[in-house]
């Protein structure tokens, strides 16, 4: 049976467009190694990651995550951004918050779906300081949201009526095989899918940078996927992994969902992040 890590701490800071954004962090029980930043993914929130902060607590590495804008328990119309450039700044300001509790170790970024997007391009524009990043499920072949219906109307709203929202949802099902992960994410009354025109065009146009400029990323990656993810196309993380010319790892799981770190294999995608990441930190 999983334990569960209590935070260490809890706290806010200010994000883009000063709204108030949610954090926490996670300690191991002994000295601390390096530490592991959590970028979550699209309708959901932090506290969704206990597989994560637990196997990586147990392992010596502190975790921090937070609520980006418009998720859980940070400030925000559900789903929206004004600018791509809002994430960027999101991530910069969560880093530096980190940066004041741990200012000299080791620092790794794991983003998941679109929070693996995220990370993506925060990476490819800000690479110093960064140890490594771990991606997730990214959506470079959006096959959930990225309905032809849903991206027509987005584009033709988006310059008019900006925060038009829309449910999105590809379904909790989608997620896991696990019934127990999908009836938490059925209940979990913080996660959402509503998305707003704007955020869809502007998720659109960081896809098609990402997918340009991959082959210039500097830092060390990890690429985990499930082979079966109805949300974002395996073939999105295959595509980008050739084109990567730095140190990269592709882990994909047979069967595997969306959401690796809560299948059924969780454990052994787990101990594959473990081993990543200590080989890394001892280089």
């Amino acid at each position: 049976m999983t334990v569960v890590q209590v935070p260490r701490l809890e706290n806010r800071f200010r994000g883009a467009q000063g709204l108030s954004l949610f954090y926490q962090a996670w300690y191991p029980p002994g000295a601390v190694r390096a530490v592991v930043a959590l970028v979550h993914g699209f309708g959901e929130h932090c506290d969704r990651y206990c597989t994560v902060t637990t196997a990586l607590t147990q392992a010596g590495y502190a975790v921090f995550g937070f609520d980006n804008q418009g998720h859980g328990r940070s400030e925000g119309q559900r789903g929206h951004i004004n600018q791509w450039q809002d994430y960027r700044h999101n991530v910069h300001a969560f880093l530096a918050q980190i940066r004041l509790h741990e200012p000299s170790l080791p620092l790794f970024v794991l983003g998941h779906s679109l929070g693996g997007l995220i990370v993506l391009d925060f990476a490819l524009n800000f690479p110093q300081d960064l140890a490594g990043i771990i991606i997730s499920g990214p959506p470079i072949r959006p096959v959930g949201i990225a309905k032809p219906y849903l991206v027509a109307i987005a584009r033709v709203l988006s310059g008019v009526w900006p925060r038009f929202s829309m449910d999105v949802g590809a379904g909790a099902e989608t997620l896991s095989r696990d019934p127990a992960v999908v009836n938490q994410t059925q209940d979990d009354p913080l996660t959402h899918s509503m998305a707003t025109v704007r955020w869809g065009t502007e998720c659109l146009v960081a896809i098609d940078a990402v997918r340009r400029n991959v082959s210039q990323l500097q830092v060390p990656i990890l690429l985990v996927h499930g082979s079966a993810d109805k949300v974002n196309d395996v073939r999105g993380s295959e595509e980008i992994f050739a084109r990567i010319t730095t140190d990269k790892t592709l882990k994909i799981y047979p069967g595997g969902y969306h959401e690796p770190h809560n299948d059924l294999d969780r454990n052994q995608v787990m101990n594959d992040l473990v081993q990543w990441l200590d080989e890394h930190l001892s280089r």
